[in-house]
């Protein structure tokens, strides 16, 4: 339930930002809002059913002026407020206009991580610089400080100030021919992550995963099921029976949005077996509470690793990556690798696309014989005893 305010100068100066966007309601004018931001901005906004109409910042709109629109937008007198003029727009209102046109679009994780990046990074860069003047030398200056801590960190706000402008183009806050100062900037590139478990890792995991005391069934059988599908763990850990159908999993929600995973015969034969006398709406239910999903196995996964022998830095997550390196070894495209991740953008596979030491000195043998035939005029050999068939072949 919410608590009407009584608006004066006083209650709107001292409305201090938190940690979390908020509003105060006006106890004068049905649906009028004081929105807070983190940053400090303040912004009048009002709600009108399941949409919520920003009228504009405190600091060009006084308390007078914003009741008197919003009355007139709930009267249908007026359409609403039409967007900043190209030349007064700053940084700060088309961050927030941007934040609200996402409400409801993106998910509350993602817009919470704009926030951050936006309260940190963007706004005290760039919070008061009209938008149309932004260059590409103090945009490139700014992106190159923060890489310096946090590389990864800096490709993702910048890739939200490309997003940011594109958004304003396509919203009309600025013209659509307006130059991109972000085009000429380029990315960090970025080192593939993780390990890759090697055939003998791989066979020692098993042996270890059969041998697993039965506290750690459950546990074992979902670094099974993320070894067979390449799914992340989170995904497997929180699978439902209702998204397991006969052949595929159906997941309802994932880092980029639903999608479907095939089932391998031995993935459908480990769910088949769990299915048997199952009573959890999950796959793999919590111990103490049966209608909930059992959460994290970094315990688990701790002493089955250390019964198999693998190193201390190898992750679960390291499982998708040694699913994804396996299935590029076995001659699959990026492009089908990706499909089997999920994966929204190739660029996110290559990161993946860990070889093995033998596969690559298996290959390097088969070049070099290859080009050796070559150099002494012999018709090269494809595929000699032991040597892999080449990727394009398969």
């Amino acid at each position: 339930m919410t608590v009407p305010n009584l608006f004066t100068p006083a209650v709107i100066r001292n409305a201090r930002p938190g940690k979390r966007e908020y509003t105060l309601h006006d106890a004068h004018v049905s649906g009028l809002g004081l929105r807070v931001q983190p940053s400090g901005a303040k912004s009048w906004t009002l709600r009108m059913g399941n949409r919520r109409i920003t009228i504009g910042a405190v600091d060009r709109i006084d308390l007078t002026d914003a009741r008197a629109q919003a009355l007139k937008l709930i009267a249908g007198e007026a359409p609403p407020p039409p967007p900043l003029s190209a030349t007064a727009l700053t940084f700060n209102a088309l961050a927030d206009a941007f934040l609200s046109a996402r409400q409801g679009v993106y998910k509350p994780e993602t817009l919470a991580s704009c926030r951050v990046y936006l309260d940190t990074q963007l706004r005290p860069a760039f919070g008061k610089r009209p938008v149309l003047r932004l260059t590409t030398p103090e945009i490139a200056q700014w992106f190159h400080s923060y890489s310096r801590t946090r590389p990864g960190g800096a490709n993702q706000a910048l890739g939200l100030l490309v997003t940011m402008l594109n958004f304003a183009r396509s919203a009309k806050l600025i013209p659509k021919d307006a130059p991109n100062p972000c085009a000429p900037i380029r990315k960090n590139r970025r080192k593939a992550r993780g390990r890759l478990l090697s055939s003998d890792q791989i066979t020692a995991l098993g042996k270890a995963l059969r041998s697993c005391p039965p506290s750690h069934r459950d546990a074992a059988d979902a670094v099974r099921l993320i070894l067979l599908t390449g799914c992340r763990s989170g995904e497997i850990l929180r699978l439902r029976w209702s998204e397991v159908l006969p052949d595929r999993l159906s997941l309802a929600a994932t880092k980029t949005g639903p999608r479907e995973v095939l089932l391998s015969s031995p993935a459908i034969r480990l769910l088949a077996k769990r299915k048997k006398g199952a009573i959890s709406p999950f796959v793999f239910p919590s111990s103490r509470l049966p209608n909930a999903p059992i959460g994290k196995i970094d315990h688990q996964w701790s002493v089955i690793r250390w019964r198999a022998g693998l190193p201390d830095d190898i992750r679960l997550h390291d499982l998708r990556h040694t699913y994804a390196s396996h299935a590029i070894m076995q001659g699959q495209s990026l492009t089908i690798a990706g499909k089997l991740l999920g994966h929204a953008r190739p660029a996110s596979t290559e990161r993946y696309a860990h070889l093995d030491g033998q596969y690559l000195a298996t290959a390097a043998e088969r070049v070099a014989g290859i080009v050796g035939n070559m150099m002494i005029g012999a018709p090269p050999v494809l595929n000699g005893p032991g040597l892999p068939k080449p990727l394009d072949a398969i």
